[in-house]
């Protein structure tokens, strides 16, 4: 329990350390990347593969013109991906299960739009949330209350899919079994999938809540006087005891205060607040992910006043926050090394990918060009 004894107040942490500011990205990715592939949207057209110093680039798809793909993930053992796409004449993503044969079955309904999807650790299961109506804002998996859909649970071997309940983001804890999502309620729950173990599954899953908007507003008065009125899905630390998430104030969007909480994962554990500053839009929401490997949180963020993309590191043991780029060029999107040594990012102005270490402000090294949402797998994937 030493690692977490940083959570036992409700104040606001102090502004976080900046390091000397290095926006110089050398030339070439940085030596002793682990090993793996990245998987990649070209340009929002097909899904493509490379190594992580991006060579080797292969395509993983060729029909993008009939729907391109905003992006995907492996399952753990590479056999299949996940994949998120355009289809021509609807408002919304679309989430489908492509197969090792060539072969797709598409997961959502149409005119659905799909916030968040997530393979679970074993890779049997895929998680996502579809919101059939109301507000969403997937690019950081943050829902607003009135919006209508559910987190859906999909047995790859059976092709069966299963309702957790009303929701939207899912995430699986490390040793799968729970499924964390943000609820519609406004709130954080927390589903248990012990069940699934049985010879048959549960009809129903005993869903806790974890922390709800009252509870963050009340601790959050000093930062977000209006109190905070959305909520984003949470991430999972790498030993499975922490999740963290984003929630937004209420009032005008331009106004509106966004802060990450850092708490165990048990119904009432006190939050470590973040504050991240004015919101400005309400698709630019933190978007968190932990280190595979270590209690380090990661996120990127889009801030209106002024109008910068930041990319932050957050120690949860000792709850130090580091700038690690600070840039007017767009970005979000960005990946874990398997190894949690190295993160890389994509620019989207100038198309390249950015490595970065947890530890160090600035880039330390480059590749051009880049590609959308890369997801760095410690699975050979196919190509």
């Amino acid at each position: 329990m030493g690692a977490l004894l940083f959570i036992v107040g409700c104040s606001a942490t102090p502004p976080p350390r900046v390091l000397p500011p290095s926006t110089a990205a050398p030339r070439g990715a940085p030596s002793g990347l682990a090993t793996g592939r990245v998987l990649y949207s070209s340009g929002g057209l097909d899904l493509w593969a490379s190594a992580p110093d991006g060579t080797g680039r292969r395509p993983v798809t060729k029909d993008g013109s009939t729907g391109g793909y905003a992006g995907g993930r492996w399952s753990p053992d590479g056999s299949l991906v996940a994949a998120e796409r355009f289809m021509p004449g609807e408002g919304g993503t679309a989430l489908f299960l492509l197969r090792a044969d060539g072969s797709s079955v598409r997961l959502t309904r149409v005119d659905t739009f799909l916030d968040g999807y997530v393979w679970s650790p074993d890779g049997r299961y895929l998680a996502y949330g579809e919101v059939v109506s109301g507000a969403t804002a997937a690019a950081g998996g943050l829902t607003g209350v009135g919006a209508v859909g559910d987190v859906h649970l999909y047995d790859v071997r059976a092709a069966t899919d299963l309702v957790i309940g009303p929701g939207t983001h899912p995430a699986f804890s490390p040793d799968g079994t729970h499924l964390g999502f943000a609820h519609l309620a406004g709130a954080i729950a927390s589903a248990d999938l012990t069940g699934l173990a049985g010879a048959k599954a549960p009809e129903r899953f005993p869903t806790q809540m974890l922390v709800n908007l009252a509870d963050l507003t009340r601790i959050s008065t000093a930062i977000a006087p209006r109190g905070m009125g959305l909520i984003g899905g949470p991430q999972y630390s790498s030993d499975g005891k922490l999740i963290a998430y984003a929630a937004i104030e209420n009032g005008p969007v331009l106004e509106a205060e966004q802060i990450v909480y850092i708490q165990e994962a048990v119904s009432g554990a006190p939050p470590k607040l973040f504050a991240l500053g004015k919101t400005g839009a309400l698709h630019h929401v933190a978007d968190l992910r932990w280190s595979p490997t270590s209690l380090t949180l990661a996120y990127t963020i889009i801030n209106a006043q002024p109008h910068h993309h930041w990319l932050y590191a957050i120690d949860a043991r000792s709850g130090e926050r580091r700038e690690l780029f600070d840039s007017q060029q767009h970005f979000l999107d960005y990946s874990w090394s398997p190894d949690g040594k190295t993160i890389l990012l994509q620019v989207d102005d100038g198309d390249e990918w950015l490595y970065f270490r947890p530890d160090h402000a600035g880039p330390v090294g480059s590749v051009t060009p880049g590609g959308w949402r890369p997801e760095w797998c410690a699975c050979g994937g196919r190509a």
